[in-house]
Formats: structure tokens, C-alpha cells, sequence
């Protein structure tokens, strides 16, 4: 097969390649056979120039054909991220629950005094005697990385906090972390290695990055539904409910008092999302 030269989320070319489509697919929850029929589908397709977007509407419209929609769900769990924002549901608060699955006490958008200035800290997260301060940055466009700016004044920010507990005006941390549902630069990924400070994006790193931590649990956002309509996503986000599971973990006569939708549509949203998350809630 020869070499085609696509165009990826940050508008630099790139190799296809037919496997990433395929292992994507596994992911998601699709049979062997059908990635295997989704993927060289799509490879025929492919043609130089194309970009990651089209193909990834030419694979969800694949997976529509021959697969159960929660594998068309799952497949799109970054598109689902960045309908966070306009669904109205933070990314700090989306994430600090994702470490309290995790087994963090977690406390967001906290006021802190440091030696110089006052912060606000998107999320305070404590386990094992690790205090972190966690910055959260949010892209509503996959092409945007996180620059070294972004890492610079997160870094700068924790120095300050730690001199403000030298001089007892603050809690006390012991880490730094910047996450976000992109992926960060170069320049960042070696700062924050030289540094020490831990960094959390889609891809990165490995065995650790946002969508696996997702995935490992199943904490899918709510944004991840096909059928979820605008008026349902704004109830959730006033009833601050983020996570599939979450609502499968509540009485519906709960559900109900706090977000105001009817039996009928909140029968059809578990329904949904005891596909999507499988036997893991």
C-alpha cells in the first residue's frame, strides 16, 4: 500500500495509518472483525490531504453501520470532551471527579494565599500525603497544544504557594500537575520533566493519560450519549452531573427531583448508559 499523507488536528501532515484506526475501534469495543472491515474501509478511502477530521466522521458513520451505538459512543470520547464546555460542565470539575475515582480527596476552584498573591486553584487533590495542585486547561479545538506559557505560570503559581506555607499562609504541597484534553508541546513536555511536574493530556503519558484514565473505569462523561439532547445536558450540568456512571449509581425518582426531566427520558439515558459502561458500575 503506498504511502498516504494526511492532515492531523494541528494542521501538520502525518502517515495513515490503517492500524490506529483499527486498535481505536478494539478500544472502543468493536469485534476484531469489524475493526478489521472498518479499518481497511476506511484505507481504501483515505486519500492524500485528507484531514483526521473527515476520517474520523467516515469511521463513526462505519461504526454506525455495523456496530451497537455504545461502540460508536465510546470511539468518540474526545469529541464528547470537547462538548464539555458548551454543555456547560467545567473540565476542572469534570476531572476532579475522575481523581476522586481514583481515590483522591479532591476540592475545587479553592482561594489560597501564597507569598506574594492569592490563587485560585482549580483542584486541590490529597492522597497519601501527597498535596497536589492541579491546573486544569481546556481546548475546545483538538489542534491546540498547551505552550510553555501555560507550564510557566502553573509552575510559577506553585512556587508561590510553597513560600506561602513557609510563611504559614497556606496549606502545604508537595506536587504540581497540568492537565488538559489536548496535548502539550515539546518545550512543555521537557520543562515538566526538568521540573518534576506531573502532566495529564489526551495521549500522554502512557499508561497514564486522560482517555485511559477514562477508559479504565469507564468514566465517561454524559456528553459521550448520542441521544442526549441540549435540554437534558443543561439539567445535568444545573444538577452538577458529569458521569454516566453517576447516574446509574442514583435512585431515578432522585434524577428526577433534580434535573426535572421526565420518567419516559431518563429511562431511555440509563438505558444508553448501561451500554456504555458495560458491567463496570
Amino acid at each position: 500500500m503506498a504511502r498516504i499523507w494526511i492532515i492531523n488536528a494541528a494542521g501538520e501532515k502525518e502517515e495513515f495509518a490503517m492500524d490506529k484506526v483499527r486498535h481505536t475501534c478494539l478500544r472502543a469495543g468493536a469485534s476484531e472483525e469489524i475493526a478489521e472491515r472498518i479499518s481497511e474501509d476506511v484505507a481504501s478511502r483515505v486519500r492524500d490531504g485528507m484531514n483526521t477530521r473527515h476520517i474520523l466522521k467516515m469511521t463513526l458513520a462505519l461504526l454506525s453501520k455495523f456496530e451497537e451505538p455504545h461502540v460508536v459512543a465510546r470511539y468518540d470520547l474526545k469529541g464528547a470532551i470537547m462538548r464539555l464546555g458548551p454543555a456547560g460542565f467545567p473540565f476542572e470539575t469534570f476531572f476532579s471527579e475522575i481523581l476522586a475515582e481514583y481515590g483522591y480527596t479532591v476540592h475545587t476552584r479553592q482561594i489560597l494565599n501564597g507569598f506574594c498573591i492569592s490563587h485560585e486553584i482549580d483542584i486541590v487533590a490529597e492522597k497519601e500525603g501527597d498535596v497536589q495542585m492541579v491546573e486544569c486547561k481546556y481546548r475546545n479545538s483538538s489542534g491546540d497544544y498547551i505552550g510553555i506559557k501555560d507550564a510557566l505560570y502553573t509552575y510559577a503559581r506553585y512556587l508561590d504557594l510553597v513560600e506561602g506555607y513557609t510563611a504559614k499562609k497556606c496549606p502545604k504541597f508537595t506536587s504540581v500537575a497540568l492537565v488538559t484534553n489536548t496535548k502539550f508541546s515539546g518545550d512543555v513536555l521537557r520543562y515538566a520533566s526538568c521540573k518534576g511536574m506531573k502532566l495529564v493530556g489526551w495521549g500522554y503519558p502512557r499508561g497514564g493519560s486522560l482517555q485511559e484514565m477514562i477508559e479504565a473505569k469507564h468514566l465517561y462523561p454524559i456528553t459521550v450519549l448520542r441521544a442526549l439532547d441540549n435540554l437534558s445536558q443543561r439539567r445535568f450540568a444545573a444538577a452538577n452531573i458529569m458521569l454516566c456512571k453517576h447516574i446509574l449509581q442514583l435512585e431515578i425518582s432522585e434524577l428526577q427531583e433534580r434535573t426535572g426531566l421526565g420518567m419516559r427520558k431518563l429511562e431511555g439515558i440509563r438505558d444508553e448508559i448501561a451500554q456504555v459502561c458495560g458491567d463496570e458500575v
